[in-house]
């Protein structure tokens, strides 16, 4: 077998060159991973089938010896590791709580925040570190604000969360006391709200019911641990990979600029086109599945890559073109697709437009300070995130 599983892509790619390559022969590949063979699934159908066929599990996958690439993936309470019908009941609760109108209340303190940072870097020496002063201080005070974390601790989560999202850039060890740690700080916490509720969503998780149904005390630990890695995390990641994307395509960024009322779909495009991870979390089939023209056996593992599937010519014309005023035919599927389409996509969506937009808003001659080419990129990581983002204005 010829094709091995993780490609071996450069940091700095907003595209898997490999899996792109492998879709030109078929939606579905074998590959090498590990030692085992598992599937990968390239095309848009395929992919979108795959996370929304209840007959492939995400239990399984996680559970022991099943082929998760990130340790703290394997967590059987968080939400992304659970199957119908506990997936069903744990996501209806926490969407209870986790509603639009949250999100949409947070959207004035999320404007002040990005307002409060941006005064930062205007006042800020040239060249200034858009991932220090702006990427990674903004997920976090928004997620801890959404949670109600308490200011002083939100460099705790900085660090537990860094280590959350390791694949190999800390140690197994590393990982399980990352996980033990926050998972301790959290119990703590929820004692607390127990007795003195805030409106913050820690306590509408914890008095979150329905005909008499609660989140149990792992399932509501875990799952806040979860938020912390989805929310924070990888909002870090994108909001790099997303002004890179601008910085490289100027023409763009400029009609961007022009037309504000664009920032919604063009975040989806930023979204379809920046890379931020591989794969999505791996299935395995518990009966034989007919996966586009090919069967999967029972028990075997699917990897949905759905950074190759945005990138599928079948679903997006000149999918490699990055284009603003792109509409149709299709979603893209950074926020995974079905049951497990992502919880907080509406919040990540609008961190992203009220940066962007005021990013171009008041730096218009916003440039990077060295060669693109010449970016830090982290190693080691689930994700793809910068190590610095040196830009000048």
């Amino acid at each position: 077998m010829d094709v091995t599983y993780p490609f071996d892509t450069p940091a700095g790619s907003d595209l898997e060159p490999e899996g792109v390559r492998l879709l030109a022969e078929g939606p579905m590949v074998r590959a090498l991973m590990n030692g085992h063979e598992v599937w990968l699934a390239l095309g848009y159908h395929v992919v979108r089938q795959a996370l929304s066929d209840p007959r492939f599990s995400r239990e399984a996958a996680a559970g022991p010896g099943g082929p998760a690439l990130n340790p703290a993936g394997t967590n059987p309470d968080f939400l992304v590791s659970m199957d119908p019908p506990r997936h069903t009941r744990v996501r209806h609760l926490m969407a209870r709580a986790f509603s639009r109108s949250t999100v949409e209340g947070l959207e004035p303190w999320i404007h002040k925040l990005v307002d409060g940072l941006l005064d930062e870097l205007a006042a800020h020496d040239k060249p200034a570190d858009l991932v220090t002063l702006v990427a990674e201080p903004l997920p976090i005070m928004v997620i801890c604000q959404l949670l109600g974390i308490p200011t002083e601790d939100r460099a705790k989560f900085r660090y537990w969360a860094g280590r959350m999202v390791a694949d190999t850039a800390y140690t197994p060890t590393d990982i399980a006391e990352a996980m033990g740690q926050s998972s301790a700080y959290l119990n703590e916490l929820i004692a607390v709200k127990r007795q003195a509720p805030d409106d913050a969503l820690i306590s509408a998780l914890i008095g979150v019911t329905d005909e008499g149904d609660y989140l149990t005390e792992s399932e509501l630990t875990s799952n806040i641990q979860l938020l912390l890695i989805a929310g924070h995390e990888t909002m870090v990641g994108q909001i790099g990979n997303c002004i890179v994307t601008l910085f490289q395509h100027p023409q763009q960024t400029k009609l961007l600029a022009e037309h504000p009322e664009l920032l919604p779909q063009a975040v989806d495009e930023l979204l379809r086109h920046a890379r931020l991870i591989s794969s999505d979390l791996p299935l395995i089939a518990t009966a034989d599945v007919l996966l586009g023209e090919t069967t999967v056996r029972a028990g075997e593992a699917v990897f949905p890559l759905i950074g190759v599937a945005n990138r599928d010519p079948d679903v997006f014309p000149e999918p490699h073109r990055f284009d603003i005023t792109r509409t149709g035919p299709a979603p893209h599927l950074a926020f995974a697709y079905g049951p497990h389409y992502c919880l907080g996509a509406a919040l990540a969506h609008l961190q992203l437009q009220i940066l962007i937009g005021s990013l171009l808003d008041r730096f218009p001659t916003l440039a990077p300070a060295v060669e693109i080419a010449d970016l830090p990129w982290k190693a080691g990581l689930a994700i793809r995130s910068l190590s610095a983002l040196p830009v000048t204005w």
